[in-house]
């Protein structure tokens, strides 16, 4: 039996008396599309966090491609095929879009850089951030400060910087949040886009898109799994018009 991109068992992490998620179990299959959706609070940021390894779990379990990952540092979890965007954007505002990139490549790689040398002479990165910058369309602004772009082109900036990896699972926070109509549309695009040899992974409160973007989707709900099945089937049941839509 093929493992699963993503393998999630029995995740509990606690802050204090705040449990954030509790006795998750979560299995995400290769190739998939899924949707974490879950009102404000209900841990699905912190979930990523655990995935990508900024968080460590107080107990549970999680699997990359049958890989245990769950107390590998982040740099490590990046080398076995895990991609990641935030919520807040994360990049150096006083430096250029090509050089982000190029530093998000850095983790890839099993050294580190020079400081005497300087990112300048790493020609093969430079090369592979531009490929990365032209795919979300921003390849003609890759010596442009991020300082002088715009919101929504900082956000296509961070998802260049997370395809740029090659991910075999990307995780995905709100790419959506903050854009206008036409900025949504071109990041919708470049979402579809994304072979599916690439597994993501959807945080998103934008429903029309996220709902026709999902294979399958997963309610959260104060650090459970609440609903879980196709769109169909999530949106039929009552415990996800309570929780999330309303009655």
């Amino acid at each position: 039996m093929t493992a699963p991109a993503l393998e999630i068992i029995g995740l509990h992490k606690q802050f204090g008396g705040l449990v954030a998620t509790r006795n998750l179990s979560l299995r995400v299959m290769a190739g998939e599309r899924r949707l974490l959706i879950g009102p404000n609070g209900a841990g699905k940021t912190t979930l990523f966090n655990q995935i990508a390894g900024d968080f460590l779990p107080n107990a549970g379990t999680i699997r990359l491609f049958g890989t245990d990952m769950t107390t590998l540092p982040t740099k490590a979890r990046v080398r076995l095929g895990l991609g990641r965007t935030y919520q807040v954007l994360t990049l150096f505002p006083n430096d250029t879009l090509l050089h982000n990139v190029v530093l998000a490549l850095l983790g890839t790689q099993g050294g580190g850089w020079s400081v005497w040398g300087g990112l300048s002479r790493s020609t093969g990165l430079h090369d592979q951030a531009l490929v990365a910058l032209t795919r979300v369309g921003l390849g003609h602004a890759a010596n442009r400060r991020v300082a002088e772009t715009s919101y929504g082109e900082r956000r296509r900036l961070e998802l260049a910087m997370a395809l740029a990896q090659s991910p075999k699972v990307l995780l995905l926070d709100e790419p959506l949040a903050g854009l206008s109509a036409e900025e949504r549309e071109t990041v919708r695009l470049l979402l579809e886009g994304i072979p599916r040899d690439v597994t993501i992974i959807l945080i998103e409160h934008d429903m029309d898109v996220a709902l026709a973007f999902a294979d399958r989707i997963t309610l959260l709900n104060f650090g459970e799994v609440i609903v879980e099945g196709t769109r169909a089937e999530v949106i039929a049941d009552p415990r996800t018009r309570e929780v999330y839509l309303g009655h």
